[in-house]
């Protein structure tokens, strides 16, 4: 792998891997819904450069599934995430938002009829059960507390299933125009039901947060949300798409370390336990994937469709996240 595709690879994911760690620390101080209106404008106005050429030659057919995709992907995905975000870990919900794939994984099995091959279901397997340790009754305990752990799991989860929709949503649309246009005009897309919040932004009293907060609304728009995708993008296109994907999997361990290092979050033998599982799932699930992708390409005989396969070996897309 050549230098700058790994080290902006790197540094995408561990973009991506302190976003649980910043919304946690946020919520802390504002609500979900003020802040997410404040970071996608703050997004959608960087973004907006590569956005606009996609909604020049936008075809009349495709622009139902933009408006899909931006729905799924940001109110979908970051909406839900952000409100279970105040009552679950960040190390936690970083190691379930890396189930992603094994959504992505049966939802194109029902959707798109995809063929995912033995290993990648049993991995799919793995990783659930890794999902039942974290969420499950021995983690999440009784009383109100728990009740909140198991609805922020819940709420984290619901976002992760809405993001892989978005994944495969997305994915005609980041053939025909490229990746980075098609993520960029869904995240324009996807910010626009926010402004029907803008409401809630005098009663958050932003005068009286902190220098910290606003570092972390920063980082949220311009780090993840815009660097990581740009970042992921040069990545992709400098080295070998198969190669740079597996950098994906450090990025729950980013979270994770992220959290317990900025946060002070106590990181238990269960969690590393329930983590170690989900990420083994998850990469026997991706090798699965990968066989599977490439007997297909194979019997096609066409070179495009395995490019084309290969770069959703890893059940991600260089999505903002």
């Amino acid at each position: 792998m050549r230098r700058e595709a790994l080290a902006a690879g790197l540094a995408a994911v561990c973009l991506w891997g302190l976003a649980p760690v910043a919304t946690r620390a946020a919520v802390a101080h504002l609500d979900p819904l003020p802040l997410l209106v404040i970071r996608f404008a703050v997004a959608s106005l960087v973004l907006l450069p590569w956005a606009w050429p996609v909604f020049g030659r936008l075809r009349p057919g495709a622009a139902g599934r933009l408006v899909a995709a931006g729905l799924l992907g940001i109110v979908g995905y970051t909406l839900p995430v952000t409100m279970g975000l105040r009552w679950l870990p960040a190390a936690t919900a970083g190691l379930l938002l890396a189930t992603e794939p094994v959504w992505v994984l049966l939802l194109g099995r029902l959707f798109t009829r995809e063929r995912g091959g033995v290993r990648a279901w049993l991995g799919s397997a793995v990783a659930l059960a890794g999902v039942a340790v974290l969420a499950g009754p021995t983690a999440i305990g009784g009383g109100d507390g728990g009740a909140r752990l198991l609805a922020g799991a819940g709420l984290v989860l619901a976002g992760t299933l809405s993001f892989a929709a978005y994944t495969i949503v997305l994915r005609p649309l980041a053939q025909e125009y490229g990746a980075v246009p098609a993520t960029a005009a869904s995240t324009v897309v996807g910010s626009v039901p926010y402004l029907a919040a803008i409401g809630t932004l005098p009663g958050a009293h932003l005068a009286r947060l902190g220098p910290a907060v606003w570092a972390e609304l920063g980082f949220l728009a311009v780090g993840c949300t815009a660097a990581g995708l740009l970042l992921w993008s040069v990545a992709t296109v400098s080295g070998n798409i198969t190669r740079v994907s597996q950098l994906l999997y450090l990025e729950p361990i980013v979270s994770v370390a992220g959290a317990a290092g900025f946060l002070g979050e106590r990181i238990t033998a269960l969690m590393i336990g329930g983590g170690a599982v989900i990420l083994t799932g998850v990469a026997v699930s991706g090798t699965g994937r990968a066989a599977a992708s490439s007997q297909e390409a194979g019997e096609a005989n066409d070179r495009n469709a395995a490019r084309t396969s290969e770069t959703n070996t890893s059940g991600r897309s260089s999505a903002a996240k």
